[in-house]
Parts: structure tokens; sequence; C-alpha cells
């Protein structure tokens, strides 16, 4: 039983450290890229990354290299979903307050809540496989410990194993809750960044509706509510109305 336990163990290891090898030997690619002034290039690298991983690094990288080519919207939406993964990161910061310079719309923000602000970044979308992968290993650890506390002869060995299953089946509960959060947040995604040149914020869904205001590539909105083609949408100045769900990329 321990040697099936110990196989179980180095295979998720090794099945780890070969996916932290692919990811880096694709993000060293992608800088060298970067760094010869090959954008295009690097954009595909790290865009590569991303489809299967969630890497702080590639995301800030990716809007650097959209900076670099002057797409606001795709620059920005890149830092706001960097800005998910390390909020206080001041380089980030600095560089998004400068993409969001270039940009047509100016919009005061409300006041914000900033217990729910924490909690929308800890359940953010980009979020989901690393909960998924938290309470798929807590689960598997914790019950192969209860497995190994059933065979363990050992009292000492015994209370130690049952400590470590408790704490695990508990860390695999509450990454189920993670899991379930993000999850629901990624069906109605509150955050979207305007990726048209121009759009039309109608006061109804469809194209013969009333024309509110109009918004331009790069500005940040909050999804209230989503049609087949249409979401509504608000600002951060409270101002809301319906705009075309293609001219818009969910952070």
């Amino acid at each position: 039983m321990k040697r099936i336990i110990w196989i179980v163990l180095t295979g998720l290891f090794y099945s780890l450290v070969a996916a932290q090898e692919d990811v880096q030997l694709l993000f060293d690619t992608a800088n060298v890229a970067y760094q010869e002034g090959n954008y295009d290039a690097a954009i595909e690298g790290y865009e590569k990354i991303l489809t299967e991983h969630m890497h702080f690094d590639s995301e800030y990288n990716l809007g650097n290299a959209y900076f670099k080519t002057q797409a606001w919207g795709p620059a920005i939406l890149h830092y706001e979903r960097a800005a998910l993964l390390s909020p206080g990161n001041s380089d980030l910061k600095t560089n998004l307050t400068l993409a969001n310079a270039q940009i047509k719309d100016r919009i005061e923000s409300l006041p914000s809540n900033g217990i729910l602000d924490i909690w929308d970044r800890v359940i953010a979308p980009g979020r989901f496989r690393l909960w998924m992968r938290i309470m798929v290993l807590a689960w598997t650890l914790g019950f192969v410990a209860l497995a190994w506390r059933i065979w363990s002869v050992r009292l000492e060995n015994r209370r130690i194993l049952g400590t470590s299953a408790a704490v695990l089946l508990v860390t695999g509960a509450l990454a189920v809750v993670l899991v379930f959060s993000t999850s629901q947040r990624i069906d109605t995604s509150k955050s979207a960044i305007v990726m048209a040149t121009e759009s039309s914020v109608r006061n109804e869904p469809g194209a013969s509706s009333m024309t509110l205001f109009m918004l331009h590539e790069g500005t940040k909105v909050i999804v209230l509510q989503r049609s087949e083609a249409h979401w509504k949408i608000q600002l951060a100045n409270g101002n809301t109305g319906w705009i075309l769900a293609e001219d818009l990329a969910e952070i």
C-alpha cells in the first residue's frame, strides 16, 4: 500500500515539474522575441501559455507587447488580468496608468467597496484552474493520508497522518467553495474591456434602439446582464446601457 501511495505522489510531482518546464520554455522563447522587437511572435508565445496556465508574468508581458504595438484594448485587458493575480505590483500599476492615458474615454469612478474588491480578486476567472488544482490535490492527498493512517502501526504516525488528512480535506472543502464561486463568476463575469475602436451603448438591445453614448477601445466596464448578442454594462460613473457582446473582452 505504501508503495502505491509513493508511486501516486511521485507521478503527481513529476507531472507538475514537466508542466512547469514546458511553461518556462515557452516563456523564455517569447521573452527573446520581445527583446528582439518581434512583438507578434512574443504575443503568440505568451498567449499559448495563457490558454492552459494562469501565469502573472505572461499576462504582464503580453500587456507590454500589445502596448508596444499601440493596441490599447488588448494591452489594458492583459494588464487588468495580471492585476487580478498580483494587484500590488508597482510596475504593473504604472504601465496600466500609462495605457489608460492613451484611451479616449475619461470616466470618473464612484467610491468602491474594499471588501468586495478583494473577494472579486480572489474569485477572478483566471484563478479557476488554480482553485481546481488545489481542490483535486488537497482531496487526493487527504484521502491518501487517511488510507496511510489505516495501514500505519505506530501511534505517533497515526496522529500526524490524521491531522494532515483533516487539514487537507478542510483545504479541499474550501477550494470547492472557491471553485464554485469562480465558476459562477465566469458565467456572470462582472468586468470587461471594450476592444472595438468605437462602440455604441444603447438604451435597449438591438440596432434600432436609441444610442445613449459611445465608448472607445480600452474602456473598462462592469457587466450587469447578458443576452445572446448584447450585454448590459455599467461604467465606473454609474451610467448604464447595452453594447454588442463582440465588442467586449472579459477580464
